[in-house]
């Protein structure tokens, strides 16, 4: 117990070091990227993440929760330096003014095996930790931005269960908005999730049947509209 302890710490304050690195602007991030940045978060997050999900285990849960929303800014940092680099090469290219492309498919290519993660950042939503969910949400949102559909088993049956339980307890527009977004880009480019969806979600489509028919304000609007288009989406399929 002492040990695990112990070690718990050192890992916390490596993460907490990594974790300050990465979120400073004058960081090379191309030199932690060498060191195997990708793997190493990629690792640390699943192994966290699994303590934090296992429901008999809450010995450890304030140490594991702790680590978790280190891990889950540093993964944030990640995926905002990556964005921002595609955004600024899109841009430049736009305007004529060349833009490395290269360089900013070169860390889409990096920074890849970080998909791995979608499913566990899906089972991690319903968190009763108000900013594990916020971190989550936000870390889910840029990875399906920027790969889409990519990762096979992002509709499995728990991670739409996930994803339904989420959208009944989440009450604020914004939160529902943010999902939704997730769910369309998912569906829309992979045709797979798009037919899971369909044949599998039964309490997932319930829910987005509920969330389409509540159009009433202006805001409610936005809503009921992104979840009809995700419904459109499978009847068509």
């Amino acid at each position: 117990e002492h040990h695990g302890t112990l070690l718990g710490n050192t890992i916390q304050s490596a993460v907490a070091v990594l974790n300050n690195l990465v979120s400073h602007k004058s960081t090379n991030m191309a030199l932690l990227y060498e060191q195997g940045l990708v793997h190493h978060v990629c690792n640390l997050l699943i192994e966290t993440a699994t303590l934090c999900l296992d429901v008999d285990d809450k010995s450890n849960i304030k140490t594991a929760n702790a680590l978790l929303l280190l891990l889950l800014d540093i993964l944030h940092h990640m995926l905002i330096h990556t964005a921002n680099i595609i955004r600024l090469t899109l841009q430049a290219q736009k305007s004529g003014t060349g833009g490395d492309t290269q360089a900013a498919e070169d860390l889409l290519i990096i920074n890849k095996p970080l998909t791995d993660l979608i499913s566990l950042l899906i089972q991690l939503l319903p968190s009763e930790d108000t900013e594990i969910y916020e971190n989550t949400s936000q870390c889910l949102s840029l990875l399906v931005q920027l790969y889409g559909g990519d990762n096979m088993d992002s509709m499995s049956p728990e991670n739409m269960d996930s994803f339904a339980e989420v959208l009944q307890c989440k009450k604020e527009r914004k939160d529902q908005k943010l999902l939704l977004r997730v769910i369309k880009r998912l569906i829309t480019s992979n045709e797979k999730h798009s037919e899971t969806l369909k044949n599998d979600g039964d309490i997932l489509v319930h829910t987005l049947e509920k969330l389409a028919q509540t159009g009433s304000s202006h805001a409610d609007i936005v809503i009921s509209s992104l979840a009809s288009e995700i419904l459109k989406k499978i009847e068509h399929h």
